[in-house]
């Protein structure tokens, strides 16, 4: 997973290129990078590790007065690939791109270089039409997209951003008249409002859609009909809670997605006596997407959610990691629970989703340890049976996108190992689309298995 963003303005580009690439931040902590352009030239830096730390003595370097648009990326994949934003260029255009999605047999390379090679066997005299003919050749991918283009010739750069008609991954936009505004999330770009920053137009980038900003202006041309089918884990997990993907507030979805557990399996009544909530009975989050979901656990039960397990935020993701023992040893570091608040008490903890279980696993048994009495696992999103996009035999489709949930196994997959549990609570299906209030507009592949690919 990536965050990307874009800006084109004329004042401070540096300092608001870096604000916004912390707001993306939790998108990707592996690597980051930066293209600025403007009548000049176009110049690139990156580097691996946190944006602080690639950024910390690079401020300067890449402040320009002659500069006006910037493109930069925070990336969760294996630098080994190389380190995004990459650069086509032949005798009339330079070009840096980055992206935040898959393209088709794009594994034994990054995904941004997949598509810079598509995109340099198109890239003759005209720029944009390169980018529109590379996007209607890959209709098996998904991809948010941001471009600097520098035209050597005539001697000026635009901004350029696209979004795959499917638009799986989220794209968003904030502009008025003089600055535009692109990030993988309303959050990183809203946080400038606190400061002071003004705009006549907040919005999506429409699927199927290329934008380009130059010193011309803001043109927006529809290249393929859209179909909707946002990443239902933006939602669940990978977005922040303070951001709204495709104009559904993240943590109202999510604590919508905590009032229907309660309903759904009617838990008020589990945990009452007589017509109060237990006195040994305590409500907590996994931080830190538990943590919307608890706030509409605690409201449907009248019951205030407490604070119970303290996560050590510089251990990355555990559940991303390959070997089997060190996960585990990796989680276990990573959560450490404050006895005082499970302490001789029937816990319910709250949790976005459970993949391969092993954070749950580490948890429940650091509860018990801790004096709890009971666990029980309240699970915002439904039961995974299938890795992103690949079929119920671990046999890829034609498609075969990147593996959102990054599990490639089946026998991974806890629901698919141990079905019935009876502390664990799931969402169902249903729910979970109720919730987000968008219809067909989700995809949840990896709980129903219906492939957005296949409509």
């Amino acid at each position: 997973m990536k965050g990307v963003v874009g800006l084109f303005l004329k004042d401070d580009l540096a300092r608001k290129i870096l604000y916004i690439l912390y707001g993306v931040q939790h998108r990707g902590q592996e690597s980051c990078g930066i293209s600025v352009a403007g009548d000049k030239s176009l110049r690139s830096w990156t580097g691996s590790g946190l944006v602080s730390k690639v950024f910390d003595e690079k401020y300067s370097s890449f402040n320009h007065p002659d500069d006006y648009l910037v493109i930069g990326c925070v990336s969760g994949e294996n630098v080994s690939n190389g380190i995004s934003p990459v650069v086509v260029e032949n005798d009339r255009f330079k070009i840096a791109l980055t992206l935040d999605g898959f393209l088709c047999d794009g594994d034994s390379v990054s995904h941004d270089k997949k598509f810079a090679e598509v995109l340099s066997q198109n890239l003759k005299d005209d720029a944009v039409k390169a980018f529109i003919e590379t996007m209607k050749s890959l209709s098996n991918s998904y991809f948010s997209l941001v471009a600097a283009i520098y035209d050597k010739e005539k001697k000026y750069s635009s901004l350029l951003v696209a979004r795959d008609f499917r638009g799986i991954r989220p794209l968003f936009m904030a502009r008025d008249e003089e600055r535009v505004y692109i990030a993988s999330e309303s959050a990183a770009i809203e946080v400038l409002e606190g400061m002071g920053e003004v705009f006549h137009e907040k919005r999506d980038v429409t699927p199927g859609t290329i934008i380009i900003i130059d010193k011309n202006g803001f043109q927006e041309i529809l290249i393929q009909e859209p179909k909707p089918s946002t990443c239902v884990f933006e939602w669940v997990y990978f977005a922040r809670p303070d951001s709204v993907i495709e104009g559904v507030p993240v943590h109202l979805a999510r604590k919508k997605l905590g009032r229907a557990l309660v309903q759904t399996y009617n838990l008020k009544e589990k945990y009452l006596i007589g017509e109060n909530i237990k006195e040994d009975f305590a409500v907590i989050p996994v931080p830190d997407s538990g943590r919307s979901v608890t706030t509409g656990v605690a409201d449907a039960l009248n019951k205030p959610a407490d604070e119970g397990i303290i996560k050590n935020a510089y251990l990355g993701r555990t559940y991303i990691i390959d070997d089997p023992n060190f996960r585990k040893t990796a989680s276990d570091l990573k959560h450490n629970v404050i006895r005082s608040t499970v302490k001789g008490k029937i816990v319910a903890i709250c949790d976005d989703s459970i993949v391969r279980g092993t954070v749950s696993e580490s948890v429940a048994k650091s509860l018990r340890q801790a004096g709890a009495t009971h666990v029980d696992f309240l699970v915002s999103y439904a039961p995974i049976f299938y890795p992103c996009f690949s079929d119920p035999f671990d046999k890829p489709l034609a498609a075969k996108p990147f593996k959102g949930n990054d599990v490639k196994k089946v026998g991974e997959l806890v629901a698919k190992n141990l079905p019935s549990i009876d502390e664990i609570y799931y969402n169902t299906p249903e729910n979970v689309l109720e919730a987000i209030g968008l219809d067909n507009k989700v995809c949840i592949y990896c709980s129903t298995g219906k492939n957005p690919f296949n409509d």
